[in-house]
């Protein structure tokens, strides 16, 4: 996909007035034609595939729900499945938050701007701004699931010292959100980034019917790993 120099000014002076990142940003100051990470970002602002891909997701997981609901033998995690006893707990739904259920596109839009890279130090700062947006369809989703009496956990790799700004957030945009169902990491207190030990704690007192997330390892073992040939070959395992 290609934008003009123009279009593509005019589309990112767009994305900062929406999202209020800076008070003002001089169009002839803003080199992004060459960031690769502008086209990624401007489509998921503003394609109309993306919207409608991610409602489509969200439909389908609905579905997928209600046939988890409907079997008590059904159990969408992989650990729970191999270890049994789940017959007869209160079904959960696990999501991860980040690009899953909150749209972050307004940071990576500033970092293009502002010529910077992800650190672990402006990401957080972002979370505290409590400023994601919601994910097309996930409002409703989530509305189902509570109406269907179904528990939601978010497992996040946001850290525990975003924790409360992260809860804010999701209230602000009308999420059911706590201090209970919301799991952030904490390596040294063996929450770690692969979810694992996270998971196990919602599986403990619940059925866990569905898992959704934007990474395999949000759904899976074994994933945290950078070679994609291993990573492919894990996926189609365990499809």
């Amino acid at each position: 996909m290609s934008f003009s120099t123009t279009k593509v000014i005019g589309i990112l002076q767009s994305l900062i007035l929406s999202c209020v990142l800076v008070t003002h940003v001089a169009a002839q100051d803003i080199v992004i034609h060459d960031d690769p990470r502008f086209n990624s970002v401007a489509w998921m602002q503003t394609a109309a595939e993306y919207q409608l891909l991610a409602r489509q997701s969200y439909r389908l997981a609905q579905y997928q729900m209600n046939i988890g609901l409907s079997d008590g033998h059904w159990s969408a995690d992989e650990v729970q499945v191999a270890e049994g006893g789940y017959f007869g707990k209160p079904p959960a739904v696990i999501l991860d938050l980040d690009e899953t259920v909150l749209d972050n596109s307004a940071y990576n839009a500033r970092n293009i701007i502002e010529k910077t890279e992800y650190t672990q130090e402006n990401w957080n700062a972002w979370c505290n701004e409590e400023r994601a947006r919601l994910i097309p369809g996930a409002c409703d989703f989530l509305k189902a699931a509570n109406a269907l009496g179904v528990k939601v956990f978010f497992i996040t790799n946001r850290r525990d010292e975003v924790k409360t700004a992260t809860v804010n957030n999701l209230k602000k945009l009308g999420i059911c959100a706590d201090e209970n169902n919301v799991l952030t990491r904490n390596d040294a207190e063996g929450r770690g980034g692969d979810k694992l030990s996270r998971r196990a704690m919602v599986a403990r007192d619940h059925r866990i019917i569905l898992l959704m997330g934007d990474n395999l390892s949000d759904i899976c073992s074994e994933m945290e790993v950078t070679d994609h040939v291993l990573r492919s070959a894990t996926a189609n395992r365990k499809a």
